[in-house]
């Protein structure tokens, strides 16, 4: 509390040292404005609420929302404000009743976990009411005037392309469940997320990027073609369907989801989308299921594979195939990286991951996905729940000695947990249909 107490004071001081050039008025929307910094960083959800007009708009951190989603966020602890340096304010009135401030500051911000800091040029509109009370209007981050605050580290394909090393999946997800999960990792920081046709969620992954605010170049969609799209001709036009769902013009990674049917003819429409520019990179999906389909597509493609997704976690850490993929220069992307619901959550109670989280005060998820990454992996855990998706996400500032990882790694006994033969699984993917 003493610490907040100092923050506070020393905001108000910084804030004070401008007051003298201001108006009465102004002023007092200085010191609002200066009193609101100081709520945040003690994540006073009741003051703000207070503050907040019942339609206020707040464009920051990627992405843009209403008043109480935002008090929501900062009651929950998703984004905590921790420090807001103030070099520079103005205050512009549009009429008597209607005023903006505008400041120039440096903020601190910890997201997922991960501490940030960077200058910003923020704008507040406030509203006076009739009971002459002003009222937070809208925020807006108007200039960010360093790189972005994404968290994430990327990994390089083979074709140059950067894709950052951690995401969201969104398996197992209604259209609304995505669009939620979605827009709830957009605003703590994600930057990567991964659907496919199969799921059918598309069409909300599309609909939280574009309620997100955040440019589309800023993000990264991978999603999936399925065995029933596959076929030169038939497949470019899945493509052209796919983008329509997501709302997109482009496609960051568009695997082969399954390597059953003509996933060849399926490949060279994907290589004609590359080259018209809706699609940056391509990927084989489960292409571990034998020898004959990795060479057979390895044999038939003028754009190599730059990734390869397949089950794998510390209880199967698919290292023959991994050593293929690298070979290759084909980087692995990893599904059920937590071990999945037909887990029951084996790995997050092993003895040894549960000793390391305790030690380094992470639970066992966070250890987990740490490994995943140290070892130069994608890892794409998927969530519903807002707690989990944070949680995930908060494996930025720790790393695993080299004796946490000889110990994760003695865990491998190559033990999948979705386990389908080729042939049942070549069955039942061949004749399981889904909606456009």
């Amino acid at each position: 509390m003493k610490k907040v107490l100092v923050l506070a004071m020393f905001i108000v001081a910084s804030a004070t040292a401008f007051a003298q050039q201001f108006t009465k008025e102004q002023q007092e929307l200085i010191e609002l404005s200066t009193q609101k910094w100081a709520w945040m960083s003690e994540k006073n959800a009741d003051k703000l609420a207070e503050l907040f007009h019942e339609n206020a708009m707040f464009v920051h951190m990627g992405g843009s929302w209403g008043a109480k989603q935002e008090v929501d966020i900062i009651r929950g602890g998703m984004i905590w404000y921790k420090h807001a340096d103030i070099h520079s304010q103005e205050v512009k009135f549009t009429d008597k009743n209607v005023a903006t401030v505008y400041s120039n500051i440096h903020l601190t911000s910890e997201v997922g976990g991960h501490q940030v800091r960077f200058p910003f040029m923020v704008s507040e509109v406030y509203i006076r009411q009739k009971s002459k009370d002003w009222r937070l209007s809208s925020l807006i981050f108007t200039k960010l005037a360093e790189p972005d605050a994404r968290f994430e580290p990327t990994l390089t394909f083979s074709n140059g392309i950067r894709m950052p090393q951690f995401g969201i999946g969104t398996y197992q997800m209604t259209n609304e469940q995505a669009k939620e999960s979605v827009l709830t990792a957009l605003r703590m920081g994600y930057r990567h997320i991964d659907t496919a046709h199969a799921y059918q969620d598309e069409r909300g992954v599309g609909e939280a990027v574009k309620e997100s605010g955040i440019p589309r170049q800023d993000l990264w969609i991978t999603s999936k073609l399925w065995p029933s799209e596959y076929g030169e001709g038939k497949s470019a036009e899945a493509i052209d369907k796919m983008l329509e769902r997501l709302q997109t013009d482009y496609i960051d990674l568009l695997y082969v989801h399954q390597p059953m049917g003509d996933f060849v003819g399926a490949w060279k429409d994907m290589e004609k989308a590359v080259r018209a520019g809706k699609v940056r990179a391509l990927g084989i999906s489960n292409f571990d299921a034998n020898d004959s389909v990795f060479t057979r597509i390895m044999e038939n493609c003028e754009i190599k594979p730059a990734s390869l997704q397949i089950e794998c976690h510390p209880y199967a850490q698919r290292l023959d195939i991994r050593k293929k993929a690298a070979e290759y220069g084909i980087q692995v992307e990893c599904w059920f990286p937590l071990g999945g619901q037909m887990s029951q959550g084996a790995l997050l109670k092993d003895p040894v991951i549960v000793e390391i989280a305790q030690r380094l005060k992470k639970s066992p998820a966070q250890v987990i996905l740490r490994w995943h990454l140290q070892e130069g992996l994608s890892v794409i855990p998927g969530s519903r729940n807002p707690q989990h998706i944070m949680e995930n996400a908060q494996i930025f500032d720790f790393a695993l000695s080299d004796r946490d990882m000889l110990a994760i790694r003695n865990l491998n006994k190559e033990q999948r947990f979705f386990n389908m033969d080729y042939k049942q699984a070549e069955q039942f993917m061949l004749n399981w249909k889904i909606d456009d």
